[in-house]
């Protein structure tokens, strides 16, 4: 009679295998990485294939790799995360009013410059300063779209960046080509936006416009002050002279000495031919009349009064008293000159005013546009390809130079 079979339990160590014969591949690896995640992953097909592949590219192509691998980012870089910039450009010329100034000839020419040249420069000096970042800024925000977030962060300005840190950046975002020989002045502005850059150079042009024109209007404003002071000087000097003037002719009921002496000294011609004529005839009476007659007689105090009369009239016009008329007329000579010499000055006062405003409208400055600001259409930096090439060349070049030192130190350890 046949034994029944009898079922041996299964041990604890063997249960677990028939268990995993059981389960599928993808099972199994679940398990696996469900209980040692890492032992997973360094058992793993695909690591083991990229440590070889990588293990053998380094034997291959040693520390190029990292050449490689640096382009690589700079590749992605200039691809996909640089923030495209466009720019918008004028072109202007520096013009005084009066800009017919000729050539130096020979060699006072070298080392000078002509004026447009001069105010070229100092608009173009303006344009990178402070001054007009300050401006731009407060015109069209300018800094705060240089932070804005979105753009990447090796392109924008740094947020809560300081005035020197902003001035730099803007400085690196301007560009301001002055040509010598056509006096024109290109100035090239980068933004973000194509509308903002197209904003930003219209402002950047009217602050320019607006500070040339000051510069010419300052000089003839202090030029026309400085002639119109002088006017008003020379003026009240005349006045003063004219008051003086008038007070001496009304102080001595004199409308002029010079005309009141000739008068008088007229008058002084007649007594004395008078006199003479009387003594003559005096004269010609005592040759055959007593001096007690009564024709004698009358002659006589005729000739007296005569003489009285001349003696009066000569000390008016001469003697030590003040208000003889040979003095009055020296005074009054004084007082009429520097009234003359009040309306000379005066009057070239208002000649040179004249010429100042002239010349003042002469030196006005005017920026004459040669070409507006445009919308532009396609971003212009960073220029992509030339980059990448450029950093690539410069990656080479440091990767040489660091092998040739690299073989020269080892050289001189051996």
């Amino acid at each position: 009679m046949p034994s029944k079979s009898t079922k041996v339990p299964m041990s604890k160590i063997e249960r677990p295998v028939a268990d995993e014969q059981h389960l599928s591949p993808m099972q199994r690896k679940l398990r696996k990485f469900k209980r040692d995640p890492k032992l997973f992953l360094v058992d793993s097909k695909a690591y083991v294939g990229t440590r070889k592949t990588l293990y053998l590219t380094w034997a291959k192509l040693g520390s190029f790799i990292l050449v490689l691998l640096a382009s690589l980012l700079v590749v992605v870089y200039y691809s996909v995360i640089a923030s495209p910039r466009y720019t918008s450009q004028t072109q202007f010329v520096v013009k005084q009013a009066d800009d017919n100034q000729l050539a130096i000839p020979g060699l006072a020419a070298i080392g000078a410059a002509s004026p447009a040249t001069r105010d070229a420069l100092i608009i173009q000096k303006y344009i990178l300063s402070s001054e007009m970042a300050l401006a731009l800024d407060k015109s069209v925000g300018l800094k705060a779209h240089f932070e804005q977030p979105q753009w990447d962060a090796l392109s924008r300005l740094k947020a809560n960046s300081t005035q020197e840190e902003y001035l730099e950046y803007y400085q690196q975002r301007i560009s301001v080509i002055y040509d010598e020989m056509s006096e024109i002045v290109l100035v090239e502005v980068q933004s973000f936006d194509a509308d903002y850059s197209l904003l930003l150079a219209n402002s950047l042009l009217e602050l320019s416009e607006t500070f040339i024109n000051q510069l010419g209007l300052k000089m003839a404003k202090q030029q026309l002050s400085y002639a119109e002071t002088e006017v008003e000087r020379a003026h009240n000097i005349l006045k003063q002279q004219q008051v003086k003037l008038i007070a001496f002719q009304d102080t001595h009921q004199l409308l002029s000495p010079e005309t009141q002496s000739g008068a008088l000294l007229s008058a002084v011609h007649q007594l004395e031919a008078e006199l003479i004529s009387q003594q003559t005839e005096l004269k010609g009476l005592q040759a055959y009349m007593r001096a007690d007659t009564a024709e004698v007689r009358a002659l006589q105090y005729r000739i007296d009064a005569l003489t009285e009369q001349l003696q009066q009239e000569q000390s008016k016009l001469t003697s030590k008293d003040q208000a003889s008329l040979n003095k009055l007329g020296a005074d009054f000579k004084e007082i009429e000159l520097n009234a003359k010499l009040g309306a000379d000055l005066y009057a070239s006062a208002l000649t040179s005013l004249e010429l100042v405003r002239s010349e003042a409208y002469k030196k006005l400055k005017h920026l004459l546009i040669v070409e507006y600001p445009r919308l532009a259409e396609e971003d212009t930096y960073p220029k992509r390809g030339y980059s990448i090439i450029t950093w690539f060349a410069v990656l080479l070049l440091i990767y040489f130079i660091g092998r040739l030192a690299v073989a020269v130190i080892k050289e001189h350890r051996e």
